[in-house]
Parts: structure tokens; C-alpha cells; sequence
């Protein structure tokens, strides 16, 4: 991973920590989120792939589903005709308990991508549109573990699209 991949991570986790700070300031920031995560994996494109860092938000809509807004970042892929440097986006999902600890999802979703095509010659903002699959286990009523799977097509044709693995630190609010 090159510096400036190591510096975006680096902010990203700053930004995630800032905004929890203690769970009661945390608490009072995100009143109507449920959770909030932190997680690390890779981004991966046919070119190959590089360390993804992502910070999201759930909020609870009803009984049977979610809202989940996030955000990420990578480097570029060194190559690849088109990579995806940073996503913001938001998804439904739904959640599927199995108990008190795990619980299963899939979701759908829409957002902006700012991607780069070539030698980072020409950068700019696309649509998203993004497909996940991932699991949610609790350790205790507040911590716990999150791994998921994201499908992205980055404009129109799913052009660029990428696939997210990520796995991370959840808190739940309660």
C-alpha cells in the first residue's frame, strides 16, 4: 500500500474515532442509529486490489429492516483501467436475527464513487449501485464483529464495478 493509501486509512480511522469519542458522546451524536462500525478489508478489482477502510452508520426503519450509511476508501489500483478511490453510499437492508448473536443480512444500495481511469489522469464522481451480503455477531449487549461482502458497478453499465471484503469492530447502541 503506498502513503497516500496509509494517510486516507489513517484519516479514516481518526474521523471514526473522533465521532465515537466515549459511548455517551457517541450516544448523543448518532441518537437514532442503532450501531456504528468500523472495518478494514480489501477492495478488489480483476487487476488486482488494495486495503479498503470503511466507517458506517445503521439506523433501524421499522421491525424488519435498515438504512446503513457508509463511507470508504482505498488507493486506486496501479493498472486497472478504472479504480474507485473513495464511496459514499446507503443502503436497505435486511436483517435476518438468529438468536441474540448473529444475525445474517443482504442489502441493496445507491451512492457516488470518485474514480480514476488510466494513470489517474481523469478523476470524477460516478453513481453507484451496490449489492451486500454480510453477518453481524455480538460478543456482548455492545460489542461485536461485522464481515461483509459488497458488490459495486460504478456508472450506468456497471463499468469499474469492484467487490468490498471487509471485516470489523461493531457498537451497538442500547
Amino acid at each position: 500500500m503506498t502513503v497516500r493509501g496509509w494517510r486516507s486509512a489513517a484519516r479514516v480511522m481518526v474521523i471514526a474515532l473522533a465521532a465515537m469519542g466515549t459511548a455517551d458522546r457517541a450516544e448523543a451524536q448518532f441518537r437514532s442509529a442503532s450501531a456504528v462500525s468500523l472495518s478494514g478489508g480489501a477492495r478488489m478489482y480483476d487487476q488486482g486490489g488494495n486495503l479498503a477502510v470503511s466507517l458506517r452508520t445503521e439506523f433501524p426503519v421499522g421491525d424488519l429492516l435498515a438504512v446503513e450509511f457508509s463511507g470508504s476508501v482505498a488507493d486506486p489500483v496501479e493498472g486497472a483501467a478504472r479504480s474507485t478511490a473513495s464511496v459514499l453510499e446507503a443502503q436497505l437492508q435486511l436483517p435476518v436475527r438468529l438468536g441474540e448473536v448473529l444475525t445474517p443480512y443482504a442489502g441493496a444500495g445507491i451512492g457516488f464513487a470518485k474514480t480514476y481511469t488510466g494513470q489517474n489522469a481523469d478523476s470524477r464522481a460516478q453513481t453507484v449501485l451496490s449489492a451486500s451480503v454480510g453477518v453481524r455477531a455480538g460478543f456482548s449487549r455492545e460489542l461485536g464483529l461485522v464481515a461483509d461482502a459488497r458488490f459495486r458497478g460504478i456508472g450506468g453499465a456497471w463499468e469499474g464495478d469492484h467487490v468490498d471484503l471487509t471485516v470489523g469492530m461493531r457498537y451497538q447502541f442500547r
